[in-house]
């Protein structure tokens, strides 16, 4: 019940409530103004440009340079653990700063996106309409819930190892600083690590899961959609004119759908573009440190870490393909409406419309390939293909032998 009390868009609302399918990206949009990259409000302005420069300084530009810096410095310290728990998070670390530039300079587009779903919500009027809504805009916060709570572990539990073996979780590198030196320079370095990835992770999820929280509500209305077309000319009381209206009205709703997702194109494919480019390297790193070299502690992190790669892209990649699904749905919704017994003007309205509605809805990555699950298992093979070329080559075995041989004491004659 306190769960509900808070976080009330998590759970479906009754029948009486206002649709509002803007709610859907109700908590992500919150946590992407504590990302920083808001318009700063008038009453909190100089704590918010601090709470912004702290968090995107130490996340979106410090960190990334702070693990090429670290390995310039003290790439012969790591283990073959340290340094693949490294490599795995430095890529995805600067994907992840790329992705929160993309977003801070589109981020106009998600507020014009939640405009035009209160127009499409303008037509949502039957009570199963309604039902189906707020189901999606409590499965859409959940899932963000989901995403916030599966990286923030990962971050938690990177660090919590990492402090029980005594190294910082990445070793990354600040310039007044030497963990090896104290204590207390090492639970500073540490301190400054897990706060620089836990905004991180927070950032990541925000700019992860925005494609699933605005594509969603896409497909609910959809839905609804297809219901309205499959209704059209079945009313014996209605006249010609009205008919027509009717599917004019239509037409225009399916444009306002397709400029949805014209909006936000450019958006999802730079941040998409990004992820997939990197996200086979990373899972390589992370299954040859989980099959040879981590420990314990170590592979718990290391598989948090995995799933959330998988769910940078994967739940997008198949949202992608059940889009070109409700394009066919729409197109079949049309052609069983009740348009042989209408005039001929009318069937040539229907005949263009359903060839408009028979091209299917799809999101390029970058403007260079379709965004689909074939494209997503495409960029995760890679992940295979760099483990076994590790293994044929015997690099893990020999990275052991050199990293054991350095950390050997040397006998006293």
């Amino acid at each position: 019940m306190v769960l509900r009390r808070i976080f009330s868009n998590m759970f479906q609302g009754p029948e009486s409530a206002v649709v509002e399918s803007r709610k859907a990206s109700l908590y992500l949009l919150r946590c992407i103004f504590l990302m920083g990259i808001r318009t700063p409000p008038k009453r909190f302005f100089f704590v918010y440009i601090l709470w912004s420069c702290a968090l995107n300084l130490s996340s979106t530009f410090y960190q990334p340079i702070g693990f090429v810096l670290g390995y310039i410095s003290h790439l012969s310290e790591f283990t073959p653990s340290q340094l693949l728990t490294s490599l795995q998070v430095a890529f995805n670390a600067w994907a992840c700063s790329t992705k929160v530039i993309i977003v801070w300079i589109l981020i106009k587009r998600l507020d014009r996106a939640n405009e035009m779903l209160d127009e499409l919500d303008k037509v949502v009027r039957l009570p199963s309409e309604r039902e189906r809504v707020q189901r999606t805009v409590a499965l859409s916060n959940k899932i963000f819930f989901c995403y916030m709570s599966l990286y923030l572990t990962y971050a938690s539990s990177t660090a919590f190892f990492a402090a029980l073996m005594g190294v910082p979780s990445f070793q990354n590198y600040y310039p007044v600083l030497d963990w090896r030196a104290s204590r207390f320079q090492f639970w500073l370095q540490s301190g400054l690590e897990y706060f620089a990835m836990l905004g991180a992770c927070f950032q990541d999820v925000c700019v992860d899961c925005y494609p699933v929280n605005y594509i969603l509500p896409l497909r609910a209305h959809m839905a609804i959609f297809a219901e309205r077309l499959r209704q059209l000319g079945s009313d014996p009381e209605e006249k010609r004119q009205q008919r027509i209206d009717k599917l004019v009205e239509c037409i225009r709703h399916h444009k306002l759908l397709l400029s949805y997702c014209d909006n936000l194109r450019p958006l999802v494919g730079g941040t998409i573009f990004v992820q997939l480019m990197v996200v086979g390297l990373v899972m390589g790193f992370t299954l040859i440190n989980i099959a040879i070299f981590a420990n314990f502690g170590s592979r718990i992190a290391a598989i948090s870490f995995m799933c959330c790669i998988v769910l940078e892209t994967t739940p997008f990649c198949t949202l992608c393909n059940y889009l070109a699904d409700d394009c066919q749905m729409l197109a079949d919704a049309l052609f069983e409406s009740n348009w042989i017994e209408q005039d001929e003007r009318y069937k040539k309205i229907v005949l263009q419309f359903l060839q408009t509605l028979q091209k299917p809805i799809i999101f390029l990555a970058g403007n260079f390939f379709t965004i689909s699950v074939a494209t997503n298992l495409a960029a995760t093979k890679f992940s295979f293909s760099v483990f076994t070329l590790v293994k044929q080559m015997n690099i893990a075995e020999k990275l052991a032998k050199t990293t054991s041989s350095q950390y050997q004491e040397p006998v006293e004659i």
